[in-house]
């Protein structure tokens, strides 16, 4: 006659099997919370306002959980062409928050764009974040006028106009004074200097 020992071994058995399964898929699904995403991350220094190529943009494996606003690598095209808010270090995780079209425009203050011949602006390229002053330059043939004053201004982005031969410097100045330098940039009596930056902008 079987004992109570052997009539208990198959129900023991049982149990086990059924412990080992649970914990099983305890750990599947905890792994699957704790899964890893492919994120976009700079593979090299971005300056603040640099436009954002497919050049500069690698990725890497994250836990999903951590991953926060990191941009996702198959959206890396909504990233191409926007502008770095902030300086990237490379290795920096592409997020919502340091990309987009603008570094954003305050009350009080107007981006315009600047176009300069060669002569007109510093050959030393300009970055997003320079403090420059416009002046006006005298037509061809016209004695300077040395009593305009120049306009204070923040470079928000650079590009080239290839067509005109053009450098673009697209400036924030305050808005009283937007009238004045789309004027004279459009008579092409525009002049950039480039300044040191202020202590605050250090």
């Amino acid at each position: 006659m079987p004992s109570q020992l052997a009539r208990k071994k198959p129900a023991l058995i049982a149990l086990c099997i059924a412990l080992a399964m649970v914990g099983g898929l305890l750990t599947y699904f905890g792994m699957s919370g704790n899964g890893q995403v492919s994120v976009l991350v700079v593979k090299t220094d971005l300056a603040r306002g640099a436009v954002i190529g497919s050049g500069d943009l690698t990725t890497i494996d994250v836990v999903q959980k951590s991953a926060g606003e990191a941009v996702p690598a198959d959206r890396s095209s909504t990233v191409i062409g926007q502008k770095a808010l902030v300086d990237l270090p490379e290795g920096s995780l592409v997020t919502s928050k340091n990309v987009g079209e603008s570094l954003g425009v305050k009350t009080g203050t107007s981006v315009v764009g600047v176009g300069l011949a060669s002569s007109q602006a510093p050959s030393r390229p300009l970055q997003a974040g320079d403090r420059v002053r416009i002046i006006r330059t005298p037509t061809q043939g016209a004695t300077a006028d040395l009593n305009t004053p120049p306009i204070s201004g923040v470079v928000d982005s650079t590009s080239l106009d290839d067509v005109k031969g053009l450098i673009i410097v697209d400036v924030v100045v305050s808005t009283d004074d937007a009238p004045k330098v789309v004027a004279w940039s459009a008579s092409g009596n525009a002049g950039l200097i480039l300044d040191p930056l202020t202590e605050e902008g250090k």
